[in-house]
């Protein structure tokens, strides 16, 4: 891993399977649009941004359908045996009670896995940047403690691996935020990440966070409702008034979606995007997140200022974030980059 100390926003670090790409300290204009690709904005309003979890819809709906195809194929063999082998006709009583034992024992299956994800989920927790006083909460702490620092000293950087089989190789990156360790002058403390595919989607999930602190709200994405209950209520309701489904579709529609329990998956993801904050915020963080008179916001420091300045004179130039050659500011030694010799 490389170490903290070498880290500035825009330098890269590159060996034949790996790359690094800093992003922050200092958090710079990345000159990339910004996108919540991967639906990690979990709330936005005035003061703060929360980013956690996935949702958790797609992994219900995927373990629903498992089990409804094990009980589905096993009721299918139950009946084939009852039509073909009367013997077995006079023992359907047995039959029943065994699909009985199974279907139940699925279901209690899918909820254990339902419930040890709802208790990892609160372990998790998410990140809260508030951008009033430009301080970010990490659950980094003992026993997942939020501990807040600075937004200028957060690291965040995009990277990528590339897998390699017998006839491909494949680039896969992953964003990572976390924080010094106050221990070790080389190490990091806690560490967030998220799957992004590639090196330019961790860039614009990275920039959904940095826009919403330097510029505002509404340069940053709201949360997605593609999860929500009330949108796969609409969406069910424009299927049909649009005739987007007709017919034999509806009913397949609605297979689909009892085979997902898709009702119950909808509703499990909005409430674990309500209770989640209840249950891990302690007093300090929610009086933290509190709006502060305007006349009390921090402000960006020079340094920042002058790396945006430096970065979007290499970009004007036409150069792009990433780039090998592209100066970067190093706040610790108030010099830039490009003018140390390595």
């Amino acid at each position: 891993m490389i170490s903290r100390q070498r880290m500035v926003a825009g330098k890269t670090f590159e060996d034949k399977l790996n790359r690094i790409l800093v992003l922050s300290p200092l958090p710079i204009i990345t000159n990339i649009s910004c996108m919540d690709g991967q639906g990690i904005i979990k709330a936005k309003n005035d003061v703060y941004l929360d980013i956690g979890h996935k949702s958790v819809r797609v992994g219900a709906q995927n373990l629903a359908l498992l089990c409804c195809l094990v009980y589905v194929v096993l009721g299918g063999v139950q009946l084939l045996f009852f039509i073909f082998m009367p013997q077995f006709r006079s023992g359907y009583q047995t039959h029943l009670n065994v699909f009985l034992m199974v279907f139940f024992g699925l279901h209690l299956f899918y909820l254990h896995i339902i419930a040890r994800g709802y208790f990892s989920l609160k372990k998790q927790r998410f990140i809260r940047f508030n951008r009033q006083r430009r301080q970010v909460a990490l659950p980094f702490g003992e026993k997942g403690q939020f501990i807040i620092i600075p937004w200028e000293k957060i690291y965040a950087w995009a990277g990528t691996t590339l897998m390699l089989s017998d006839t491909t190789a494949i680039p896969l990156s992953t964003l990572t935020i976390t924080m010094a360790s106050p221990t070790d002058l080389t190490n990091f403390r806690g560490r967030y990440e998220v799957a992004c595919g590639a090196e330019i989607n961790c860039i614009m999930q990275w920039e959904c966070i940095r826009a919403f602190m330097e510029e505002g709200p509404d340069a940053c994405p709201s949360p997605s409702k593609l999860d929500t209950l009330e949108e796969y209520k609409d969406s069910r309701r424009r299927w049909k008034e649009n005739g987007i489904l007709v017919g034999w579709q509806i009913y397949k529609q609605k297979i689909w979606d009892w085979m997902h329990y898709s009702y119950f998956a909808y509703w499990l993801s909005d409430w674990h995007e309500k209770r989640i904050p209840k249950v891990t915020l302690s007093d300090e963080i929610i009086r933290w997140s509190e709006p502060i008179p305007e006349s009390q916001w921090r402000k960006p420091s020079p340094e920042l200022e002058e790396a945006n300045a430096l970065a979007m004179t290499y970009y004007e130039q036409g150069g792009k974030l990433g780039d090998a050659n592209m100066p970067v500011y190093d706040p610790r030694k108030k010099v830039r980059r490009d003018q140390i010799k390595e």
